[in-house]
């Protein structure tokens, strides 16, 4: 089966256990480190794009697709799988993926470039700090975004789905990140946006 990282945690969360399942697919955005942990099943990342005719990485690049480390942390993929139009003048899909792949084909991917907050001159993924804000257990679904500001040009804010104190999940993502990219807001709302794919609608978050 192939999930987005909020189903696979409301799986968790009903119990399912599913003995028999080969493995389950968890892409369409980050992927906690805490549910790859918790699943009792085998859980694989994988990585694609609409330009790609979905998933090019899965534990390794897919027969045919090469990534590549492009400027400024953009990953970039070539291959019969990128739909022509996609294709820069230098032959490659410019992603607009922030991440890297390493020597051993180990990929990390960060968050869209486009969601990178810049705070008091320092740059935010907030997939990363999603992803601390998930691993905490009182914390059913988050999102962040960059929210302007007087003295930092953008606030790191966060909006939460479940019931934790801000100043102890602050503490917590005090504990996993660099002091610039821990929230200094912290909203509680009934539920995160989401388009039918899952991914967070960040405009339509509350201002």
């Amino acid at each position: 089966m192939s999930l987005v990282a909020t189903q696979l945690r409301r799986l968790l969360e009903a119990g399912a256990t599913a003995p028999h399942l080969r493995a389950a697919l968890v892409g369409g955005g980050p992927v906690p480190s805490d549910l790859l942990e918790q699943a009792p099943f085998p859980v694989i990342p994988t990585y694609g794009l609409t330009e790609t005719c979905s998933q090019v990485w899965t534990g390794k690049a897919l027969p045919g697709a090469q990534i590549a480390n492009g400027r400024d942390g953009e990953l970039l993929i070539r291959g019969p799988m990128v739909a022509p139009g996609a294709i820069a003048d230098d032959g490659w899909f410019h992603t607009g993926d922030r991440g890297h792949i390493d020597e051993d084909g180990n990929l990390t991917v960060e968050g869209r470039i486009a969601d990178t907050i810049v705070t008091g001159g320092e740059n935010v993924a907030v997939a990363e700090v999603e992803a601390v804000l998930l691993s905490h257990p009182a914390i059913e679904d988050a999102a962040v975004v960059g929210r302007p500001d007087p003295e930092w040009g953008q606030a790191v804010t966060a909006y939460v789905v479940g019931r934790a104190d801000p100043d102890d999940l602050r503490a917590h993502a005090r504990e996993r990140l660099a002091g610039y990219k821990v929230p200094k807001q912290i909203h509680q709302i009934e539920a995160i946006p989401r388009n039918a794919a899952g991914k967070i609608l960040r405009g339509r978050l509350p201002q």
